[in-house]
Order: C-alpha cells, then sequence, then structure tokens
C-alpha cells in the first residue's frame, strides 16, 4: 500500500507523514530529507533537482515493495497540488499493483503562515489561487492539521484503513475531524 501526504507549505505533511509512518508502521519516504543528505548546501532547490529526486523516492518504493510486498510506502514528496503530478502518482501505484491512498493536509491559511514563519522562511505562501495549484483530486481524505496530532494520525489512519477494507479509495467532502 502506499499514502502519499498532499497539500500546500506547510499545511503538516511531513508532520503527519513521520508519525503515519511510525504508527502503521511504514516505510517513510521523503524528498526533503534526500535532498538534505544529497545536497547539504543547497538553499533553492530547482524544479529540476526536485524532480530527480522524487524519481528517485518513488524507485525506492518500488525497490520497497518489490522485496517486501506487505510493506506500507508513506510518501512525502509532493504537495500534489498539479493534477498531473496526482494522475503521474496514481498510474505509478497502478503500474506496482499497490493501492493508493492520498491524505490532503489542511489547515487555515493563517496557520500554515505562522508556521512558515517559525520555520524561518516568511512569506513563503502566495494564496492557492495564485499559486497555479490544483484541487487535489478525489479520491482522497482530508484531515486539518489544526488538530492535535495524535487526533490527525487516528484519522488518516480511519481513513486508510477503511480504504482497505472496502477496496476503494476515500473521498472526503470536507476536512476530517476526529471526535
Amino acid at each position: 500500500m502506499i499514502v502519499a501526504l498532499g497539500g500546500l507549505p506547510f499545511t503538516g505533511k511531513s508532520t503527519l507523514a513521520r508519525a503515519l509512518a511510525e504508527a502503521m508502521p511504514g516505510v517513510l519516504l521523503n524528498t526533503a530529507a534526500l535532498r538534505k543528505v544529497l545536497f547539504p548546501t543547497l538553499v533553492a532547490v530547482p524544479p529540476e533537482l526536485n524532480d530527480w529526486l522524487y524519481e528517485g523516492v518513488l524507485k525506492a518504493a518500488s525497490w520497497n515493495l518489490d522485496t517486501a510486498p506487505g510493506t506500507v510506502i508513506v510518501l512525502d514528496g509532493r504537495p500534489l497540488t498539479r493534477h498531473r503530478d496526482v494522475l503521474s502518482l496514481r498510474r505509478f501505484a497502478s503500474s506496482l499493483g499497490h493501492p493508493l491512498h492520498i491524505v490532503e493536509c489542511v489547515c487555515p491559511n493563517e496557520v500554515a503562515l505562522a508556521r512558515s514563519a517559525a520555520a524561518g522562511v516568511p512569506d513563503l505562501l502566495p494564496s492557492a489561487k495564485d499559486s497555479g495549484t490544483d484541487p487535489i483530486p478525489e479520491p482522497k481524505a482530508v484531515v486539518d492539521t489544526c488538530w492535535p496530532l495524535e487526533q490527525c494520525v487516528s484519522a488518516a489512519l480511519d481513513a486508510v484503513s477503511g480504504l482497505s477494507r472496502s477496496g476503494v479509495e476515500s473521498a472526503s467532502s470536507g476536512p476530517m475531524h476526529p471526535t
């Protein structure tokens, strides 16, 4: 199974991906971590390098799934806010014969801005309308990352496990708020 985290910058993708990989348990494949190891002094990341790193992460996912078929892969590599990226990822998972579950992380813009400022990356977030992003298409699960991390993990696990039992992916009309 492949679980891919998506969403705009600073919506909590990496935090939730790490926690999900630990809770499932699964193999976390993260392009930002790979970039930091391979290119530790690089400040700005050109799009072609991002693409190359993502291809490497997908090759690692394929290798892990081939060598240990029951492995859960948690992907933290792209925001999936471009329709073509989602289609490409769905084709990739299908070609491997593994289900893909997309978990979209959302939060209010002011929360994402505060998170980016706390990380020392202010003014990173243009509005979704101005940034050339597309809504992540259904099917997907949506998790509001303003909730405590444990509740976000629980909501994502519930969505993914429910999908695995039913054999279909989640379609959520709004953010999942754990009760």
